[in-house]
């Protein structure tokens, strides 16, 4: 049976470069994970670059795939461009696992990359973003991203009695795991009461409680089969366990919809379900986890539909402090969207490279250590691009990596 491992991860760090173009950006991570492999840039098959704004900053659209590559001084393999909003990375790294696990290649890059910072002009970088979701009258009539997924929160509240606190409490852990990242957005710890008396931007979050829309940052991986990972550095690489990819059902409104009810995660179940199938492993083999919130309600939920907790008990593992690094599934240990930084496309990608980084040892002052040794299983969970009849997301996944 055909076998992936990622053998090298890179980034260019997450912040505000006004100065830098999406090809710079990818140029750094590209060549990161190029060294931190330890292979040459000609012994890449394939490459995808997940970008989805490109276009709507600086009218190149198409192209870009040849263009971020080509700029970082690679030819000759195929080069492919995916987009798919916050699951876009994903996207990028599924496909190149695939590409390895087909046989057809022996190694295969994945970036992902974005540039959504305007300096003075905060709007275009939402209106950007905007354009991940499909466009209908609320959207037209101002609903953000922030918006939408704050009325799913609020209904969530009521059902599992989530508080402002508990999310204020995700922000302040995420913000701490973040000081430990020098590749993070904001490296600054922030307390639970400097959360809560924090600007307001949709009650009741406050503005640590939500990712920015406007950060650049690019992120990058290297996927390669089992006869040429076990020649490449030590030989000792993260192993794609499983991808569990699906899209958004549909769902009549005739019908009751026992789905979640918050966009990012409606679908997550389903495919974690799959992927622990997959893998042949269970929720409670989990050691760490990387998760998509770009809103803090959005982790809490993750813990459900990932099976690291029943319904309902969410807040209950989340002041057991067993989400936080020392206990016992550490949770977006390199600070997450909120904290990490979030230029969209980028982030599916870093989820990967904190994964892999922390399963072989390597995360420096916030490596997660499970009873005394390593961790051995890291669990992703992301989703992006919404639209249709249901409302459904584009792409929920979930990859499994193991030691």
């Amino acid at each position: 049976m055909s076998e992936a491992y990622v053998v090298g991860t890179g980034l260019h760090p997450f912040g505000r470069y006004p100065e830098l173009t999406v090809p710079q950006l990818a140029r750094t991570a590209i060549w990161n994970a190029v060294r931190d492999g330890g292979v040459a840039a000609k012994d890449i098959d394939v490459a995808y670059v997940a970008n989805c704004y490109n276009g709507y900053f600086t009218g190149q659209a198409d192209a870009l795939a040849p263009l971020v590559f080509g700029r970082a001084g690679l030819s000759g393999m195929p080069m492919i461009h995916v987009a798919g909003g916050g699951a876009a990375g994903s996207v990028a790294v599924h496909q190149a696992a695939l590409a390895v696990l087909s046989g057809q290649y022996r190694m295969a890059l994945a970036v992902g990359v974005e540039k959504v910072f305007v300096p003075g002009n905060p709007a275009a970088s939402i209106s950007a973003i905007a354009t991940s979701g499909e466009q209908t009258t609320a959207t037209q009539l101002g609903l953000t991203w922030v918006g939408d997924l704050t009325m799913s929160a609020r209904r969530l509240m009521t059902r599992y009695g989530w508080t402002a606190r508990d999310f204020a409490m995700i922000a302040s852990k995420n913000r701490g795991h973040a000081a430990a990242n020098s590749d993070a957005e904001l490296q600054s710890a922030i307390s639970v009461e400097e959360v809560l008396s924090a600007r307001m931007v949709a009650p009741p979050l406050t503005r640590p409680m939500c990712s920015s829309a406007a950060v650049d940052g690019a992120a990058a991986v290297l996927i390669a089969d089992a006869e040429t990972a076990a020649r490449i550095g030590s030989g000792r690489h993260p192993r794609i366990a499983a991808m569990g990819v699906v899209g958004g059902q549909y769902r009549s409104n005739r019908l009751p919809d026992d789905r979640p009810g918050m966009l990012s995660m409606d679908e997550a179940g389903r495919a974690f379900a799959l992927a622990y199938e997959r893998a042949g492993i269970g929720p409670e083999d989990v050691d760490l986890a990387q998760v998509h919130e770009s809103i803090a309600p959005e982790e809490l939920l993750a813990y459900q539909v990932m099976g690291l907790c029943p319904p309902g008990d969410e807040a209950k593992l989340l002041h057991s402090g067993a989400t936080t690094l020392g206990g016992r599934v550490p949770v977006n240990t390199d600070g997450g969207l909120i904290a990490r930084g979030h230029p969209i496309a980028a982030s599916g990608v870093a989820q990967v490279v904190e994964t892999a980084r922390q399963l072989r040892g390597t995360a420096g002052a916030r490596q997660v250590e499970y009873q005394g040794r390593l961790p051995r299983v890291g669990a992703i969970q992301n989703a992006g691009a919404q639209g249709g009849p249901s409302g459904g997301v584009a792409v929920s996944a979930a990859f499994l990596l193991s030691s």
